[in-house]
């Protein structure tokens, strides 16, 4: 192994071992345990399974969406690596899945159709118990190298350790906690990935890297987010300031269904305790944020809308070009109504108390945060001209 291997994996390991140190998000982390071990091990894809209170296993995390529906697929047919590694305790490798293969014909043709051509499968263990299984997918033949192969045991080993972060309580009802909450956390992410997918016009796997790209953006646990999208708007307005995380609005626009978002905010936020001082200024802010993104970001884009802690988001983003410069000028005073250049950022600057631009040659992402307790803006109703 290279110094720089050495170096890759060290460092892999300490960010794993920093995320047991306080609380944590345990689905989050196997996601980000599944993405270390392709970046470390010479493979392109990684899953993780969890076998449930009744002994059956369950997919937890995998790096990519192929990945996902090969180990939906080992479990559906009860055939596979991974279903064997689990039921007999030792590492399965399978390094040339092009050669005929009877343990798993029909695993092994999916895993060929999605352009993995080896499989190795680990034991996850808590003392003498298999609880798990770590599969590694590879696009070419081969087997994995030793120091790869040691690297993948520690990989298993953290997984388990994952699962049972707090030592205090006996350890089986740790776990089966733990694995609860971790299946609860899969439900929820698998809804919220089928919302978004549907809503933004995302394939599945897009959908998942929007979900936490948002649970980063916020700072808050991919599950309590994958669980805001999922329920949706459809519960009773939300009066507590300091209650939990409301996601109201996830769609795309373009200028033919700009009114149509517009309509929609404006119905969402009067519903959830905005007044209607201030409910058209924030629509207003939110209008001019999507007016921008269809004139200058390609013709349309996507609007997130949420509320935590008291707070209005919205969150315009498009995929156009990105600000000439690399970042926008917001204008302090009025540039009038003749020259429109800036006037829109100059709105929502003077709506909202908090107003964040991120460019780039991807596009462009705007967003604005309004608490409730917000006084109204010196501005008038014919700003909607």
């Amino acid at each position: 192994m290279s110094t720089g291997e050495e170096h890759a994996l060290a460092t892999a390991f300490v960010e794993l071992s920093d995320q047991l140190v306080a609380d944590y998000d345990v689905v989050e982390f196997l996601h980000l345990l599944t993405r270390r071990c392709v970046e470390l091990l010479g493979v392109q894809a990684a899953g993780i399974m969890i076998s449930d209170r009744r002994g059956a296993l369950r997919v937890m995390a995998c790096s990519s969406e192929q990945a996902h529906l090969l180990e939906l697929f080992e479990v559906e047919t009860d055939q596979g690596p991974c279903v064997q590694c689990y039921a007999t305790g030792a590492p399965v490798d399978a390094p040339d899945l092009g050669r005929a293969d009877l343990r798993w014909p029909g695993f092994a043709a999916r895993a060929r159709e999605a352009g993995f051509h080896a499989v190795y499968a680990i034991p996850v263990r808590l003392r003498d118990e298999v609880i798990g299984v770590l599969n590694l997918f590879a696009v070419r033949p081969g087997p994995l190298s030793e120091t790869a192969t040691h690297a993948a045991r520690a990989m298993a080993n953290i997984t388990a350790i994952s699962l049972l972060q707090h030592r205090a309580v006996e350890y089986r009802q740790i776990l089966a906690e733990q694995l609860q909450y971790a299946m609860n956390s899969r439900v929820a992410i698998e809804q919220a990935k089928g919302i978004l997918a549907e809503n933004l016009g995302l394939d599945m796997g897009g959908a998942f890297a929007e979900l936490r790209r948002f649970a980063a953006r916020i700072g808050r646990r991919l599950s309590d987010v994958a669980a805001a999208v999922a329920a949706g708007d459809f519960g009773p307005a939300l009066i507590d300031p300091a209650g939990p995380l409301r996601v109201l609005l996830v769609r795309r626009f373009s200028a033919e269904t700009l009114s149509r978002v517009r309509a929609a905010v404006g119905q969402i936020v009067a519903r959830h305790g905005l007044p209607e001082a201030q409910t058209w200024q924030f629509v207003l802010a939110v209008h001019e944020a999507a007016a921008n993104a269809v004139r200058h970001g390609g013709g349309g884009g996507q609007v997130l809308l949420w509320m935590q802690r008291g707070t209005l988001s919205a969150e315009i983003s498009d995929e156009g070009p990105g600000i000439l410069g690399g970042r926008a000028a917001v204008p302090t005073t009025d540039p009038g109504t003749v020259v429109r250049s800036g006037r829109g950022l100059w709105l929502i600057n003077r709506v909202c108390r908090e107003l964040d631009i991120q460019t780039g040659t991807s596009g462009t992402r705007l967003t604005m945060h309004y608490p409730l307790d917000s006084p109204p803006a010196d501005l008038v109703d014919d700003e909607f001209a």
